[in-house]
C-alpha cells in the first residue's frame, strides 16, 4: 500500500526515520514536505502513531508526463471511484501545483472536480455533490512539474491538531514539530527532559504523552477519516480500535517545563491536565537562566540526571535589538555549565543565533534548515563537549 505523508517542511528525513521505525515503511521518495512510503496493509495503522506526520493520503493514481488541463481530466476520469464515494456523499478537490505551468491550481481544481462527477455519472448515473467546506470525501490532486498525483485524504484535520491544548500560547509550537525535536535530540521516551522556556508547555506534554504510551489516533481520533479508512483497509480501524483500548502507562514527573510568565506556566499545567500527563510534568515560574544551575536538586526525585534540553526561545521583533543574542547566549552557557549533554532549539534568528555560537568552545552544531509556520528558520542541536 502506497501513501503520502506530509510534515512541516525540512522535517522529512525525521518523519522517514519514525515512519521505518513504527511502521516498518519503505521509503519511497522524498520531496518538500512530503515522504511516499510504502507500507503492508497490516501495518497502516501504525502509520497513524506518528508523531510527526501532519496528514496521510492514499495514493490511488501516479502518473507522469502529465501536461495539459485536457491530460488531468482524462487521467482522473479514468478512475473508479464508486467503490470510494457512496451515492449519497459529497467531495471536494484539494488541488496543488508545484513547478510552471500555464495554469493555476484552481484551474487543476476545476478540471478534476469535473472530471470525478463525469467519471461517477457514467458509472452509476448519479452526479455527486461538491462541498468544499466540510465534504464526505477529500480528494487530493497535486502536479509537481509534470508528475500528477491522485490520493485521498485519510485525515480531517491535520493530527498536529491534538485537540488537548485548552489554553493557547501566542506564539505556540506545532506539536509535530515539538515531536521531531525531541527525535533530533536524541531524546527517549523514560529519559528526563527540560524545556527551560516552556510556554504553553508542547515540548514538555509530548514527551510525556509519549513516556505514558498514549498514541496519537487516541488523542485526535476525530482528526481520522475512519469511514474512509476503513474502505481502504477495515482492519486498520480495528487495529487502532485495538491501540486505544490498551491501558496507558503510569507517569514519571522527569519533564519539566520552565517560564518567567505566571500565566504561560498556568497555561502549560492545564494543557497538561487536559492531554492527561499532569502526573509526569512538572512546570515552574522561574527565570531559566537562574534556575537551571539548580535543576540538579530535583535530580534525586527522579533517580536520573537530566542531560537533554528542547525549547522554543523567543525570536520575535518586539525584542529590543541585542536581547536575542545576550539571552541565547546566556541560556546556552547556563546548560553548558550545568553539564546538559545536548540542547536542542528551533530559531528564526539566525545572524544573532549564529554570531553566538561562533563564540563557544567546546560544542558541536548540528543545523536543520525548516519553515515554521512562515518563517525561515533553524533547528539546532547542539552538543557541549565534555
Amino acid at each position: 500500500m502506497k501513501l503520502l505523508v506530509t510534515c512541516d517542511t525540512g522535517f522529512e528525513k525525521v518523519l522517514a526515520e519514525e515512519l521505518s521505525e513504527i511502521a516498518e515503511a519503505k521509503i519511497l521518495s522524498v520531496s518538500s514536505g512530503r515522504v511516499f512510503i510504502e507500507v503492508p496493509p497490516t501495518r497502516l495503522a501504525d502509520v497513524f502513531r506518528s508523531r510527526i506526520a501532519n496528514n496521510i493520503y492514499v495514493l490511488i493514481h501516479v502518473d507522469d508526463g502529465v501536461q495539459s488541463l485536457d491530460d488531468i481530466y482524462r487521467i482522473v476520469k479514468g478512475i473508479d471511484f464508486t467503490a470510494l464515494i457512496e451515492p449519497h456523499q459529497s467531495f471536494a478537490i484539494r488541488p496543488e501545483r508545484i513547478g510552471t505551468h500555464s495554469f493555476t491550481s484552481i484551474d487543476i481544481g476545476r478540471v478534476a472536480g469535473q472530471a470525478v462527477i463525469d467519471s461517477y455519472m457514467q458509472a452509476k448515473g448519479v452526479r455527486l455533490r461538491v462541498n468544499l467546506d466540510e465534504p464526505d470525501v477529500e480528494i487530493y490532486v497535486e502536479l509537481n512539474e509534470a508528475r500528477l498525483i491522485v490520493a485521498l485524504s485519510l485525515t480531517r484535520t491535520s493530527l498536529h491538531m491534538r485537540g488537548y491544548k485548552i489554553f493557547a500560547h501566542p506564539a505556540a509550537l506545532k506539536n509535530t514539530i515539538a515531536s521531531a525535536m525531541l527525535r533530533i535530540a536524541g531524546w527517549r521516551p523514560g529519559e528526563p527532559l527540560y524545556d527551560p522556556m516552556c510556554g504553553g508547555g508542547t515540548i514538555v506534554i509530548e514527551a510525556a504523552l509519549q513516556q505514558k504510551g498514549i498514541e496519537v489516533p487516541c488523542i485526535a481520533r476525530k482528526n481520522i477519516d475512519l469511514a474512509m479508512l476503513a474502505k481502504i483497509h477495515l482492519q486498520a480501524v480495528d487495529d487502532i480500535n485495538r491501540l486505544c483500548s490498551r491501558g496507558v502507562g503510569e507517569g514519571e514527573r522527569i519533564h519539566v517545563g520552565v517560564d518567567l510568565n505566571p500565566r504561560f506556566v498556568e497555561g502549560a499545567a492545564i494543557n497538561a491536565k487536559s492531554a492527561g500527563v499532569d502526573d509526569a510534568t512538572i512546570f515552574i515560574v522561574a527565570d531559566s537562566t537562574e534556575f537551571t544551575p539548580r535543576l540538579r536538586e530535583l535530580e534525586v526525585e527522579f533517580g536520573a540526571s537530566i542531560t537533554k534540553s528542547v525549547f522554543n526561545p523567543p525570536y520575535g521583533y518586539r525584542m529590543k535589538p541585542g536581547a536575542i543574542g545576550r539571552l541565547y547566549r546566556k541560556m546556552l552557557s547556563v546548560l553548558k555549565e550545568s553539564g546538559f549533554d545536548v540542547a536542542v532549539f528551533i530559531t528564526s534568528a539566525i545572524r544573532a543565533t549564529e554570531a553566538v555560537l561562533r563564540e563557544f568552545q567546546g560544542v558541536e552544531v548540528e543545523r536543520l534548515r525548516v519553515i515554521h509556520g512562515t518563517l525561515p528558520s533553524y533547528v539546532y542541536r547542539v552538543r557541549f563537549v565534555k
